[in-house]
């Protein structure tokens, strides 16, 4: 009985001894400016409109980058500046080097780092290998969150980094949900409880989320009754208690992709998809052979280019090693690799406006299940992987993933395979120096999220671990540390934590009305398009209307072809993949409506990518060999 009461204190022990040390946050005065001055140009916009003084587009202008030929040819020239260098070395290689910084990897890290380094005033090129988040980027369970299993991992365990994480985490929660409101939204989470003793524990352990969260911008947790947790979630099995509802944020974590690389474009940045690089290249003249630049083939045409910059970033997430091996082909990986897998259930479930926690599965991970997208996504796993390009969906782990929402549901509602409209499965890339073997037997649930940044001998930074919450922070302590180890002088400090996205700047949250009035839009259409564009919004509307582009790609999603136009004219998708994935959600919503889908959407995009018949052809099977992915094997 002792040992009960000191487990269920525990936690209040601590968190005193938490308190005693916390040093309370400062006042974040810009933020609070920042604030203020959008909110004061957002209400008078709102208020021209309604009253028909303006239209949007005396507001809003569009996002303006070069197109990926332009950035092609600037890479051309630089290649030549490269190669003129080597004939004549006795020229001053200094005047030669443009680029201050290429950035590889376009992940969530990748372009956080190209746009923190460009908004200083850095000169930077990123090059990614398939498309912006086609990795675990765009796999993820779309949370903006603290993480409240780590902070019950700080507490119980007494790990003192799992607090700093939840700590930084949740500051920079409320970045991405301020930067990028149209992609953001905040989202409160219902934790069931099915005694006292669990009611009491979760409520304890929100109060404490809710007690390192700097700002007051998020409601804080609060206890709800059964009967309403009932009303809500109906598939619960009998006997519970109450519930613990927290906030937390939730975004489309492909589109938040995008939308960065599209801002960091849009300051400057080359930001080039389909761009692998092969080569390293190193000055031998230099005491350890320093990096100097790389060398890139463009996937679509197979041409090379040599790109010289003055410094490097390996920023590849999951596959960071094959890049450092690159650089020292001796060199030790440092990656243990988790497999994430989710699955998408239909819309019914729960509330479109609020998700569920299941606290502990049988193996003691946790689960959740939230609304997204007008769907119900489920997730996830947290198992060791190997590091795979493409990786599918174990059915052990679909199985699984059923099983634990079972487990909280009553006789009546039973779920199985027949339900699952698409899955899939992302790499984690955890950080774990010279792994032992006894390490390999540590689950991976209980390796560190923390992020790890390193320099190699040569120059090269490798920036891995980490969480796409803290994409941000890492970004600005990569790019100080660029600054500083080759002597960068930036005309600006960081400006990210207030540097609206492509979207975000002009968003209001009754777009959606004003694009149903003023384009003859259906509800559903108008929501999609406000909450995947933003203030861009009615951009796509004017192409849909001008063009005769206002079909739907598939019945019952509120995906239009004009979307399709947009996506490689503005948004830089090459392939039929880049539209169903990352561009539209379709195939992480529904495997067979985004393989309906496809012929569509490949017949708008050839004229614009100038494609043959056979083309088109290898396209569609490209396509349908990437949907397989999103099915269990």
């Amino acid at each position: 009985m002792n040992q009960l009461y000191l487990k269920a204190f525990k936690p209040l022990l601590v968190a005193g001894t938490a308190l005693l040390g916390y040093t309370a946050y400062s006042n974040n005065r810009s933020y609070e400016e920042y604030k203020k001055e959008r909110e004061s140009v957002s209400n008078k916009m709102i208020n021209d409109l309604n009253d028909n003084k303006a239209n949007i587009f005396d507001y809003v202008g569009e996002c303006i980058t070069l197109k990926r030929d332009e950035q092609l040819s600037r890479l051309n020239k630089l290649s030549k500046i490269y190669n003129k260098q080597k004939l004549n070395e006795q020229e001053n290689q200094e005047e030669l080097i443009d680029l201050d910084l290429i950035v590889i990897g376009g992940g969530a890290t990748g372009v956080g780092v190209a746009l923190d380094a460009q908004s200083r005033g850095m000169k930077v090129a990123l090059f990614e290998k398939y498309d912006f988040s086609s990795g675990t980027s765009s796999k993820s369970t779309k949370l903006i969150h603290g993480g409240i299993r780590y902070l019950e991992s700080a507490i119980m365990n007494l790990r003192p980094s799992e607090l700093t994480l939840v700590k930084e985490a949740l500051r920079e929660r409320s970045n991405l949900l301020n930067n990028a409101p149209h992609l953001s939204r905040q989202l409160p989470i219902v934790i069931p409880a099915y005694s006292i003793f669990d009611a009491s524990k979760f409520w304890i352990g929100c109060k404490l989320y809710d007690f390192f969260y700097p700002f007051n911008d998020i409601p804080t947790s609060y206890l709800q009754s059964s009967q309403q947790t009932y009303k809500e979630f109906p598939f619960l099995r009998e006997g519970l208690v109450s519930s613990v509802v927290y906030y937390d944020g939730q975004h489309n974590d492909s589109r938040m992709n995008v939308s960065l690389a599209l801002t960091a474009a849009q300051q400057g940045a080359l930001t080039l998809n389909y761009t692998e690089v092969v080569e390293l290249i190193k000055d031998t003249t230099t005491r350890n052979n320093q990096i100097k630049g790389v060398v890139i083939k463009d996937r679509l045409t197979g041409k090379k280019y040599s790109v010289p910059a003055k410094c490097v970033v390996n920023a590849t997430g999951p596959y960071c090693d094959s890049i450092r091996y690159l650089d020292d082909p001796h060199t030790e990986p440092i990656v243990t690799a988790s497999s994430g897998v989710h699955i998408m259930l239909p819309g019914n479930l729960i509330p479109s406006d609020k998700g569920f926690l299941n606290p502990k599965t049988k193996d003691g991970r946790v689960l959740f299940i939230l609304p997204f997208e007008g769907k119900t996504l489920v997730g996830t796993t947290d198992d060791p992987s190997p590091i795979v390009e493409n990786p599918q969906p174990l059915e052990k782990d679909v199985d699984f993933i059923l099983e634990s929402i079972n487990e909280y549901s009553n006789p009546n509602v039973k779920l199985d395979k027949s339900q699952v409209l698409a899955c899939w499965s992302g790499i984690r890339p955890l950080v774990s120096d010279k792994p032992t073997e006894s390490d390999s037997n540590i689950p991976t649930s209980q390796v560190t999220r923390s992020h790890s940044l390193r320099a190699s001998e040569s120059g090269l930074i490798t920036i891995v671990g980490g969480k796409w919450t803290t994409y941000r922070s890492m970004a600005e302590a990569t790019v100080n540390l660029v600054a500083a180890k080759h002597d960068i002088f930036t005309p600006r400090g960081c400006i990210t934590k207030n540097l609206s996205l492509v979207g975000g700047e002009k968003y209001f949250n009754t777009l959606n009305q004003y694009l149903i009035k003023n384009f003859n839009l259906a509800e559903d259409i108008a929501e999609h398009l406000a909450h995947s564009y933003g203030d861009q919004a009615p951009f796509v509307a004017k192409l849909a209307n001008e063009n005769g582009l206002n079909k739907r790609l598939v019945e019952g999603y509120p995906y239009i072809e004009a979307e399709v136009t947009y996506g490689v004219t503005k948004e830089y998708a090459c392939t039929a993949e880049d539209i169903i994935g990352r561009r539209t959600r379709l195939s992480f919503l529904d495997h067979d409506k985004a393989e309906v889908a496809l012929p569509k959407i490949i017949n708008i995009m050839a004229p614009l990518l100038k494609w043959s018949n056979e083309r088109k052809k290898e396209e569609l099977k490209n396509s349908q060999n990437y949907l397989k992915t999103m099915t269990s094997q």
